[in-house]
């Protein structure tokens, strides 16, 4: 009873801590300690500091989300409207061969009820009908070959009341006007493939044929080279029927009024003279402007066309005003950035990215687009990512840091100098690299960052594609010597689409660009 008692009663003071000490060291367990307010206060932040990483993350893995899967409604709206194009193309073959078939049973069955093989034509003629009035037959085996059915430009000139002058061997048809500026004409050469017609010779594939002193031409060269006069061959009853074409607005029941004959080539008329634009010229005479070639540049920047509806990007890829401008920071070995110079405006980019990279707002929002043109280029499912993007200025100087001390460690030979000599031909010191810009991005296939990423068809496409999404090679394999960077197919540089189109097509690096900006 005294011993349940004793179980029952609280223990004295300092007796329950102790012996709970006791216990606890007996079991092996570590003793309690207490912490400092200063440790206390270093780990409460240490805490809050993981809980923002953590939401951080969090929030970038929902971004990360919505993304793609705004990405992937436009790829299966996209692959939609694709399906439904093929389907309607085999729809139309379809019914292109199901009437191409219908076509040749009809003519088929045409042949076979209306004509027997032995059956020749019409005594072998072919009537020639003007303005409905019959004006002559000719041989068929003559008049109906297989570059179409000719007919005699001697009859048609009578028809049409030209004028004819010259001999066989340069026969000349005049059509008349109010006054002799205005009439036209057409002088056929003898060989057959020449003619002059108001000033202009041209060359015909098919040629014309001289028979005695009149001049045969095909229907086809009528309907090409002539205006308002109609040409038909009816097979049926071996016919050629050639009439005017009819006014309809000012006929009437009694009078047919007929549109005027002219021929499709005009006269050249002297050009008038062609000024620089930058000249001043005072002249009553009208002048053609050449365009600049600020114009020419303009025309092609803003008209860039692409397989993919990228539209919501153009304003990110192309940026006017003063904006145009705003990209060209140059940082490199004589042009420094600072520690606090932190780009304001930094955004995440998740399209084929290993993890979440950031750029500035432009350059991020056009990379996208560069990716989406990709995929629907052939490149869909390619190992093509970004390795690298911004870069804050300590970032820099560890990664300085780490690759100078592993050369010296691969070479313990070398010198502290000499090791960071090595590293400047593939890396900056801090405060002169230009990923600390936010407009700088490392993408390749490997993750390796190599020279062998120039054989890919990757590098092929971005290296003729990428200036239209603003973007630059920044190290060109013979500009090391100015960039003091080694040939890097890997690493672009966004400037906006005007001043990548520019340098794209100069061959200048970057520095030479802005050198020679400076200069004009």
């Amino acid at each position: 009873m005294n011993n349940q008692n004793n179980r029952n009663r609280p223990p004295m003071q300092g007796q329950g801590r102790a012996q709970g000490q006791n216990r606890l060291q007996s079991q092996g367990r570590p003793r309690y300690v207490e912490l400092s307010p200063e440790e206390q206060a270093q780990y409460e932040a240490y805490r809050r500091q993981k809980r923002a990483e953590a939401e951080r993350r969090r929030r970038a893995a929902e971004e990360e989300a919505r993304r793609r899967e705004a990405y992937e409604k436009a790829r299966r709206k996209k692959q939609r409207k694709k399906n439904a194009k093929i389907f309607g193309g085999r729809v139309l073959v379809f019914l292109a061969v199901l009437i191409l078939i219908c076509a040749i049973v009809g003519i088929i069955f045409l042949i076979g009820f209306n004509r027997t093989p032995d059956e020749p034509k019409d005594s072998g003629k072919i009537k020639y009908y003007y303005g409905g009035k019959e004006v002559r037959k000719s041989e068929a085996e003559e008049s109906v070959t297989e570059d179409g059915v000719y007919i005699c430009f001697n009859d048609l000139s009578d028809y049409l009341g030209m004028a004819e002058s010259g001999t066989a061997q340069e026969m000349k048809f005049i059509i008349p006007a109010e006054t002799e500026e205005d009439s036209e004409y057409i002088v056929f050469s003898s060989d057959g493939y020449t003619v002059d017609i108001n000033g202009q010779e041209i060359r015909l594939d098919i040629p014309n044929s001289l028979r005695g002193t009149e001049i045969w031409v095909t229907s086809e060269f009528v309907s090409e080279y002539m205006v308002n006069v109609s040409v038909t061959y009816s097979e049926k009853d071996n016919s050629v029927y050639i009439s005017k074409i009819k006014d309809e607005e000012n006929s009437t029941i009694t009078v047919t009024v007929y549109l005027p004959v002219s021929f499709k080539l005009k006269s050249i008329d002297p050009l008038p003279p062609v000024v620089d634009p930058e000249e001043t010229v005072e002249t009553d005479t009208p002048v053609i402007v050449l365009p600049t070639e600020e114009d020419r540049i303009m025309e092609i920047v803003n008209n860039v066309q692409f397989i993919t509806d990228l539209s919501g990007y153009e304003q990110y890829m192309n940026p006017q005003g003063e904006l145009r401008d705003s990209f060209l920071i140059l940082v490199n070995t004589k042009h420094h950035l600072t520690a606090n110079d932190i780009p304001p405006d930094l955004s995440y980019t998740g399209l084929h990215n290993p993890e979440w990279k950031p750029l500035r707002e432009y350059a991020a929002r056009s990379l996208e687009a560069l990716f989406m043109e990709m995929d629907n280029s052939g490149f869909w499912g390619s190992n093509l990512a970004i390795r690298s993007a911004y870069r804050d200025y300590a970032n820099q100087a560890y990664l300085f840091e780490y690759y100078t001390n592993r050369e010296m460690t691969r070479n313990p030979a070398l010198t502290r100098e000499e090791a960071e000599a090595i590293v400047l031909t593939f890396s900056t010191r801090p405060g002169t690299s230009e990923h600390q810009t936010g407009l700088a991005v490392d993408m390749d296939t490997t993750g390796t960052l190599v020279t062998d990423f120039q054989y890919t068809d990757e590098y092929k496409w971005l290296s003729e594609n990428a200036w239209k999404f603003g973007f630059i090679l920044r190290f060109p394999e013979d500009k090391s010597d100015i960039t003091t960077i080694q040939f890097e197919p890997w690493h672009y540089r966004y400037v906006g689409r005007y001043h990548a189109y520019k340098i794209y097509k100069s061959g200048l690096c970057l520095e030479e660009y802005i050198e020679q900006l400076g200069d004009n």
